[in-house]
């Protein structure tokens, strides 16, 4: 009886275990071709260079703006930035998350590294 009980306790979980990485799997971000990485690139024209962007700071050059829209094009983060240029909390926190799917230091400025991890895109 304690057989029968355990290996029924073990299809349930199995069964349970495929449904779920199924369902997940059915909700994951769709797969970026490189064109649509260049795309969405192309429409964040805000900054093109790869300056520092830090929290506290104010840069009129509108790299703020730039980061902000790289991560709502070509990230998986949600929900959505606004694009208002300010490097607030929301965005911070946004940068770190980025960073940490990279696979890069997690510290919330915007460096080269992270600069390129932003215009390849980050899924997960």
């Amino acid at each position: 009886m304690a057989a029968q009980r355990r290996a029924l306790l073990t299809l349930t979980a199995l069964f349970l275990v495929d449904g779920v990485a199924a369902t997940a799997s059915s909700t994951a971000a769709p797969a970026r071709t490189p064109a649509a990485v260049a795309k969405s690139v192309a429409s964040c024209d805000y900054y093109s260079g790869t300056g520092p962007v830090q929290s506290g700071e104010t840069y009129p050059d509108r790299r703020t703006a730039q980061v902000q829209c790289l991560i709502d094009t070509n990230t998986s983060y949600r929900p959505p930035l606004p694009i208002d240029g300010i490097y607030g909390p929301q965005t911070k926190r946004a940068v770190i998350v980025v960073q940490q799917h990279a696979g890069l230091t997690p510290d919330g400025i915007v460096g080269s590294a992270t600069w390129a991890a932003l215009r390849a895109g980050v899924w997960w």
